[in-house]
């Protein structure tokens, strides 16, 4: 008899035992998961910055390139006006 109680408290003990382990693991889960969610949630709310202020500065490289190629275009012209001026002087001067 006494025999029979010791194996029935040993099988209870090792079935709390593992039942215990289990509960412990469910829970330690979905703490994992909750901290893994924010982690990734923390990420992604990075990497979404990260890529607006990329676009911005593309915005704002973009706007710049316009202002040099019309700048360049201005220069040209200007350039252009000048020679076509010295042209005129230079034929003025020969002539006189």
């Amino acid at each position: 008899m006494k025999e029979t109680l010791l194996t029935v408290v040993s099988i209870l003990g090792t079935i709390s035992t593992i039942l215990f382990a289990y509960i412990a693991f469910k829970r330690n889960d979905k703490s994992d998961v909750r901290n893994n969610a924010k982690s990734e949630g923390a990420l992604l709310s990075d990497i979404g910055y990260i890529k607006s202020s990329i676009d911005r500065m593309e915005s704002k490289l973009d706007k710049q390139e316009s202002n040099y190629q019309s700048l360049l275009t201005r220069v040209i012209k200007v350039e252009e006006n000048y020679n076509s001026l010295n042209k005129i002087l230079d034929s003025h001067i020969n002539k006189t």
